[in-house]
């Protein structure tokens, strides 16, 4: 039998993906006393051509009779493989009479990232807090008085009333009641995101469109005038950079509005659209069939046409051109892009936005919107290519966000989350994986309040679990990101109960209580930034893990289950217990040992002298 263990160092280091050019070294042990007759490493591209077949150096039989062999090889060029052992053993064989015969055998199949030395991530996505604001939603300065709409809008004047999400007489659902939320009304709301420890605010779309969600844009050059003009967002930004908070946008470029300066489907702007004449200089962005009437859409959604974004012209304005969209906002002020429907990029498109925007701002992000493990991630039938070094600075953690609320509402088994965890720790670049957008909740998910509401005995119990999902959520690598409104507990279904007009004074106090306690002790930790996440412990109802570094470390132990586990530190000579943060039950022991009780958890700060 081949015995191999990608996530130990004793069986390969360094651990996980490498840089181009990294040498790699592998130990295997071929068990029960047998010696094999060659050992072999093989490593094969993703399209399944074989790049290397290494033969392994026999280095030493253990006490037991395991025989190890060591391989090492270095991958020059970056990308996305695979790799597995094979041996040639001696077999006894039963039916022969104990004839011995000659068996090759196999391990399973592992992934290798090797990403370009050149990869840098911006450091502030590795630290701080992020806050999400869906802008029609979230605060209403009635400084700002918007001009009058040429579109078919509500303009709704019971802030915090039910947004409709009800399809018309057509069966169509418009999405056109807006709420007014505006720009200066989330510059008056600096001071407060300031104070809860907010670092980078990421906008929902601000650019004109026709919907309140905003991500069938008319005019990417244009403040959407129900928010604001361009000078507000040139405000928000300098507002915001003098408190250290950055704002991000969302970049929405696989389609665009119909109701748009580009197709102008229902003539509403001055310029020839692509619908109305195949001489209009946007006629080459799009994709039709019939001409007009039928065409490539989002998903089908003929409100939504489908650009084809590695289109010369489309490339230009909105990348390439002294004065494209990307460079417009960011020197208004914006520090970087979240994608929308990143899978749906081509790579083209993708390896050009982000030259262009590290080209005007070195520090400036590219965030993925991803869904699931983006450093093997296959779309439309083509691996993509996001973490390679050439494209995305991170994505949208999903799968971290799945995996906790899994944890805490449905099978409560530690081992599954960690395994989940490890996975993106040992696929993802260390310059992505430490640069993580971590969610809990977004626009186009439920509330995670809803969420953990499942199952649940009663509304502390539902409390509780929001709390042990964001112990687990801020102490990871990356950047935790709060979708507005979750630190008042904020609840709500799908589209469009989870965005709700935000209303503090109808929250509840003890969320957001420990969502400010909860920030101001991470602030405390020195360089957390620089600490590496450490698996620890799972079993059962419990899941634990560590972050080292400039000396010290933090624990942090989450107990879903209704089971004591007790939490030993192993605290070393040297080592002084810091601080600690605790959300439930949780006892002191004995020194270095703490008792953590049904539904709890605790972070403990521990420092070497």
């Amino acid at each position: 039998m081949i015995q191999f263990d990608s996530k130990k160092s004793f069986y390969k280091t360094p651990f996980g993906a490498v840089e181009n050019g990294t040498e790699l070294r592998f130990r295997i042990k071929i068990t029960d006393g047998r010696t094999a007759s060659f050992v072999h490493l093989i490593i094969h591209s993703d399209n399944g051509d074989t790049i290397q077949t290494i033969e392994g150096i026999r280095e030493t039989i253990l006490d037991n009779g395991d025989t190890v062999y060591r391989f090492s090889t270095v991958i020059r060029e970056a990308g996305l493989y695979f790799y597995f052992f094979e041996a040639c053993c001696p077999v006894a064989d039963v039916e022969a009479e104990g004839e011995v015969t000659s068996k090759n055998e196999q391990t399973h199949v592992f992934q290798l990232t090797v990403y370009s030395e050149s990869y840098k991530t911006p450091e502030w996505l590795k630290s701080g807090l992020m806050y999400q604001i869906f802008p029609d939603r979230f605060a209403k300065s009635s400084s700002y008085h918007p001009p009058e709409q040429t579109k078919n809008l509500i303009l709704r004047q019971d802030w915090g009333g039910e947004p409709n999400g009800l399809p018309d007489e057509n069966g169509i659902i418009q999405n056109n009641d807006f709420f007014g939320g505006n720009l200066k009304g989330i510059m008056e709301q600096l001071d407060y995101l300031e104070d809860l420890g907010v670092t980078v605010i990421y906008l929902n779309p601000v650019f004109e469109a026709y919907s309140n969600h905003r991500y069938d844009t008319a005019d990417y050059k244009k403040i959407d005038p129900l928010l604001g003009m361009e000078e507000d967002f040139i405000e928000l930004c300098k507002k915001a950079k003098e408190r250290g908070i950055r704002i991000v946008l969302d970049g929405v470029f696989n389609h665009t509005g119909s109701d748009s300066l580009y197709f102008n489907k229902k003539g509403r702007y001055p310029e020839i659209g692509a619908y109305q004449s195949v001489d209009s200089r946007y006629y080459p962005w799009y994709r039709f069939f019939e001409y007009p009437e039928k065409y490539d859409s989002w998903w089908g959604i003929d409100t939504l046409p489908q650009v084809n974004e590695t289109n010369s012209s489309y490339l230009d304005y909105i990348i390439r051109s002294e004065d494209s969209v990307i460079k417009h906002w960011l020197r208004c002020g914006a520090s970087g892009y979240r994608l929308d429907v990143a899978d749906e990029l081509p790579d083209e498109f993708l390896e050009a936005l982000r030259t262009a925007v590290k080209a005007e701002t070195t520090d400036g992000a590219v965030i993925g919107e991803v869904w699931e493990d983006a450093s093997n991630k296959i779309s439309y039938g083509q691996r993509r290519k996001y973490f390679l070094g050439s494209q995305l600075d991170s994505v949208m953690n999903y799968p971290l966000k799945n995996a906790i609320i899994n944890f805490l509402v449905k099978d409560m088994d530690g081992c599954k989350l960690e395994r989940v965890i490890n996975n993106l720790c040992e696929n993802y670049p260390k310059p992505a994986f430490s640069a993580l957008m971590n969610i809990l909740g977004t626009h186009d998910t439920p509330r995670i309040l809803t969420v953990l509401s499942e199952n649940s005995k009663d509304e502390g119990h539902t409390r509780q679990r929001l709390f042990l999902a964001m112990l687990i959520t801020a102490f990871m690598p990356g950047i935790p990101c709060i979708y507005y409104g979750d630190e008042f507990g904020m609840r709500g279904g799908r589209d469009p109960e989870n965005r709700r007009c935000y209303e503090p004074d109808r929250g509840d106090a003890l969320i957001y209580k420990f969502y400010r306690r909860l920030f101001s002790f991470r602030k405390r930790i020195d360089g957390l930034n620089d600490y590496t996440l450490v698996p620890r412990s799972a079993e059962g109802s419990l899941y634990s893990f560590c972050r080292s570094g400039n000396g010290g470390r933090l624990i942090i132990a989450v107990n879903a289950g209704n089971q004591d586990y007790l939490l030993n530190l192993a605290m070393k000579a040297k080592e002084i217990l810091k601080d600690y943060f605790i959300s439930g039950n949780v006892l002191y022991e004995r020194h270095g040992v703490f008792r953590i009780k049904e539904n709890s958890g605790i972070v403990v700060y521990i420092k070497s002298l």
